[in-house]
């Protein structure tokens, strides 16, 4: 009977042994979106009661949410690193993630030969913001010519970045778009360029829209998508279904509207 006893407690001690290792079938993986659009109403966060923890906010949050709605193998993380490091990552094959709410033209693989991209999940436009009272033409970068521009450090402006580093035009770098705006209403720079979304939300923010006007003329329009390095295709065929349906589901669309979103 001892000799039974033994047995058996040998045998659920290796039972319990290999069950520790065996994966849980229900988990999911954990996948992470990074993006480096630290400003509203993309992204931002807020220090929760003084803690350590903070809640983020934004629409790209609220796909994330979207997205693991629906997905049952991945649970999608969002966090916020700098440009510079992501495309650090990217040129040495260690982005461990993929890259939300960016555009193939921004990391020079138009054809979309170098990365995986998704559908569009919302498309979104710049505009020009001036001083009240200080409008001018504008159609074309070419029109900023002899300006002044304040605009976020490390971003790209298609035919705006070139004419500075050419000297044609007076770029400031700043911190943030807020920065800008104020920059702008203080008349220290002749015009800033920001997406339509953010020049919203500040203006709904207490921002007086009476100080600043948009020209008419957008500087650009362009998708926001996910770029996903190549040795994630297999995250990339898990989550590209759901994304790129997103603009034809109203559930998605109704959360885009609250932010003045229009399609």
């Amino acid at each position: 009977m001892a000799s039974t006893s033994v047995y058996s407690c040998i045998s659920i001690l290796l039972l319990l042994t290999c069950l520790a290792f065996v994966p849980n079938a229900g988990a999911k993986e954990s996948f992470t979106f990074y993006t480096y659009h630290n400003k509203p109403p993309y992204f931002s966060t807020s220090n929760s009661s003084g803690r350590e923890d903070q809640a983020r906010t934004g629409i790209y949050r609220y796909f994330v949410d979207y997205l693991n709605a629906r997905v049952k193998d991945i649970e999608l993380q969002l966090e916020f690193s700098p440009r510079v490091r992501l495309e650090g990552d990217l040129r040495k094959g260690l982005l461990n993630g993929a890259i939300i709410g960016v555009n193939p033209l921004w990391f020079k693989d138009k054809e979309k030969k170098r990365y995986l991209w998704s559908a569009a999940f919302m498309t979104d436009k710049d505009v020009v913001v001036v001083k009240a009272g200080k409008s001018f033409p504008y159609a074309h970068p070419r029109d900023l010519v002899g300006k002044s521009l304040a605009l976020p450090r490390g971003l790209y402006f298609w035919g705006v970045s070139e004419r500075i580093k050419a000297g044609e035009i007076q770029g400031f770098e700043t911190n943030s778009d807020l920065q800008n705006l104020g920059m702008v209403e203080l008349g220290r720079v002749d015009a800033t360029i920001m997406s339509i979304l953010s020049v919203q939300y500040f203006m709904t923010q207490g921002l007086s829209s009476k100080a600043l006007h948009l020209l008419d003329t957008p500087h650009d329009q362009y998708d926001r998508n996910i770029l996903f390095p190549k040795n994630k295709r297999r995250q990339y065929e898990l989550l590209k279904h759901y994304i790129n349906r997103a603009l034809n589901d109203s559930d998605w669309l109704n959360k885009l509207k609250k932010y003045g979103y229009v399609p």
